[in-house]
């Protein structure tokens, strides 16, 4: 009763309305067929084009320089030939990326800064709303609904509450609780399982890494009756490990919210585990700068389709993907992603130029139980820094054999350091990092391996 009443009073609300068609429109887009999906695109990007050329100076400025005019963009090829938006582009031009009418009315945001400097950036309002219903449709697709209880395990303080009397009513309007992902306390593990227990939420949405360690807290205290319908894993990447822990200690499915502070929700899993990139967002896969066939590992490019005060139109995200080449058994027309590999700086060599994927940290260090964190540095094709967390004290003995199972990966010409520490900072998003590298990515292969 309540989560009806609460979605008749959210009509009510800044948005609501406009939230509430915006979904509606999901919900019958999201099963267009592969050709009727792409038209609807299309018409969007031509849109988009157009307008960029004629309201916002930097577009305008750099397509006229390289010749190029809206008129010319007559094919998908076309498109494709449109110059890159990187960070450093819109750090460095952001007054000329705003459109001059919405100067003033758009919202000033940043990124976490998760890998470097944040990156500024301005949305409309709308923004808003057209993230809540991508965030709505994806929840639904497990039976999770507006209004329903949601538990947080969070870090960037910009979504925590303050804690003001009226941020309190909100939370409990919204049926929504918070942990804290910079204080994973076990006094406070503690009290939020406790209070979980009675309080029963419907899903979780939470950092993969933050949540994971809640879970095992869970298990290792005999903590079995928390038991949400789903889990809602984004803002980092979720590891093989990692999911079979959630779904082993909650007993839900773990759905890959895909999404970046300046874009919003840019793919969601479904029920029969395809990672659907939304109608919203045109995304690409790009090697050598080429878009790459499904099954290539390349850099992901996104142009949102519904962002007008700052277009973002073949906008560099800085992380790595691959196209799956076959349908999703759901029936959706929507595009699926194989997998989202990581940061560009998340990724890892051999000195032979093998690309590692990062999940081989996540199973090597999964079976060691005196390893309660990690994380890898590669500052060059020659050097691998590992550092752990450990609960226990561990001898040369055991950090020789696990450098030992490391040089057998990487080969012997990778020289490897292994340092026991304290703890391992957090990103100021309250994101923990397990991989950085400092090497560019140089796309050759098909997949990740």
């Amino acid at each position: 009763m309540y989560s009806t009443l609460y979605r008749a009073m959210r009509l009510l609300w800044p948005g609501g309305l406009e939230t509430r068609r915006h979904l509606r429109q999901l919900e019958r887009t999201q099963w267009l067929s592969r050709s009727e999906l792409e038209a609807w695109q299309w018409a969007k990007i031509q849109q988009l084009v157009r307008y960029a050329c004629q309201h916002v100076p930097y577009y305008r400025e750099r397509y006229q320089g390289e010749g190029i005019h809206p008129e010319d963009i007559k094919s998908w090829q076309d498109f494709q030939a449109l110059p890159f938006l990187t960070r450093e582009d819109v750090n460095r031009h952001l007054d000329r990326l705003v459109a001059p009418h919405w100067q003033g009315k758009a919202q000033p945001n940043e990124t976490g800064g998760s890998t470097g400097q944040p990156m500024r950036f301005f949305v409309e309002k709308s923004f808003w709303w057209w993230n809540a219903a991508l965030e709505f449709r994806g929840r639904g697709w497990y039976g999770v609904r507006e209004g329903d209880k949601m538990a947080w395990v969070w870090g960037a303080q910009r979504d925590m509450p303050d804690w003001s009397w009226k941020s309190r009513l909100k939370a409990r309007l919204m049926r929504q609780r918070y942990l804290n992902a910079f204080s994973l306390s076990e006094a406070r593990m503690q009290a939020f399982a406790e209070m979980l227990v009675r309080w029963q939420p419907m899903m979780f949405r939470a950092y993969a890494s933050a949540l994971s360690l809640f879970a095992q807290y869970l298990k290792e205290r005999g903590i079995t009756d928390i038991r949400p319908r789903l889990i809602e894993t984004t803002a980092e990447k979720v590891t093989g490990p990692q999911r079979e822990l959630l779904e082993e200690v909650f007993h839900c499915p773990v759905a890959d919210c895909y999404s970046a502070r300046e874009l919003g929700t840019i793919a969601y899993q479904c029920e029969m585990g395809g990672l659907h990139v939304c109608e919203t967002r045109y995304l690409e896969i790009v090697a050598n700068g080429q878009v790459a066939p499904p099954g290539q590992l390349g850099e992901i490019v996104v142009t949102s389709l519904t962002q007008f005060a700052m277009p973002l139109i073949r906008y560099q995200i800085g992380d790595m993907g691959l196209y799956e080449a076959d349908t999703c058994p759901c029936g959706r027309g929507l595009p699926v992603l194989r997998e989202v590999v990581g940061r560009t700086h998340d990724f890892l060599v051999t000195a032979d130029d093998q690309f590692v994927h990062g999940e081989f940290f996540a199973y090597l260090f999964r079976v060691k139980p005196e390893v309660t964190r990690y994380q890898v540095h590669q500052p060059d094709r020659e050097h691998l820094e590992v550092r752990l967390v450990c609960k226990q004290t561990v001898d040369p003995a055991w950090l020789e054999y696990v450098r030992n199972e490391i040089q057998a990966r990487f080969g012997e010409a990778m020289h490897i350091s292994l340092e026991v520490v304290d703890h391992i900072e957090l990103t100021p998003a309250g994101k923990h990092r397990f991989i950085i590298s400092e090497i560019r990515p140089d796309f050759k292969g098909t997949a990740p391996g």
